[in-house]
């Protein structure tokens, strides 16, 4: 291939590759700008997180025996912990398919799963700002805001962040914290591995791609300079070492 047509075709692929990398370049520098702007804490929702005094088990000589629970359960309990729920004492077994229920630890009452009054008042228990609730809902299906284990509760806040709680009807705990910063955060995260589906792949194809293109476009740039130097532009150089 003759220099001048070498020359064309590395100034076509970098005018083609540059539009195409343009878009996902400011993207990317967006999204960055984004992401460090924004308190990793605010994102995850932890600083409006309740904070609670620890709670001591009331009466433990009056608790259920973890035998007799393993009894009850025809011994296929892998793990049994003690622990409150609502300043309540249960019991969380984890079953040996791994399963997780709970039980009142006194009466061996089986708890799980929690209505949604029971998860209206662990959101609320969770969140400090003193704002009433908007909504309750049983999610069966994945949405944007949650991707965990399902079925959870969404509990909804009235607040200006519009901050949902995910809560386990089978555990009784908090799953996930989202609010609108959360979605913005999670937008930009999205554009920036380019995981447009479920947003948590950073080795998928596409930014392989991407990555592989932003290679070439360097390189037929580097092609670019070298065009770009003619032998006069050394003459400074030249003229040094002759002195020299």
């Amino acid at each position: 291939m003759k220099k001048q047509q070498l020359h064309k075709f590395l100034a076509k692929t970098h005018k083609w590759i540059g539009l195409v990398l343009g878009l996902q370049v400011l993207a990317w520098t967006v999204g960055g700008v984004v992401m460090s702007w924004i308190p990793i804490d605010t994102v995850r929702g932890t600083h409006n997180v309740e904070e609670h005094a620890p709670v001591a088990l009331p009466n433990v000589e009056g608790l259920l025996p973890l035998g007799d629970l393993a009894s009850q359960e025809k011994g296929q309990i892998q793990q049994a912990t003690y622990m409150t729920l609502l300043g309540h004492p249960v019991v969380r077994l984890v079953h040996l398919g791994g399963e997780v229920t709970l039980v009142d630890a006194g009466s061996g009452e089986l708890l799980s799963p929690i209505d949604e009054q029971v998860a209206r008042q662990i959101a609320d228990a969770d969140f400090k700002p003193d704002v009433p609730i908007a909504s309750s809902t049983l999610l069966d299906a994945h949405t944007i805001d949650y991707r965990g284990p399902l079925p959870v509760w969404q509990v909804t806040f009235a607040d200006e962040d519009t901050t949902s709680i995910y809560v386990s009807p089978a555990e009784g705990r908090v799953l996930a914290r989202r609010s609108a910063t959360w979605r913005l955060y999670d937008f930009f995260w999205m554009l920036h591995i380019m995981d447009y589906d479920e947003r948590e792949n950073f080795n998928n194809p596409l930014i392989m791609t991407f990555a592989f293109s932003a290679a070439l476009f360097t390189l037929s740039g580097l092609g670019l300079v070298f065009f770009r130097f003619y032998r006069r532009d050394f003459n400074w150089l030249l003229g040094r070492r002759k002195r020299l």
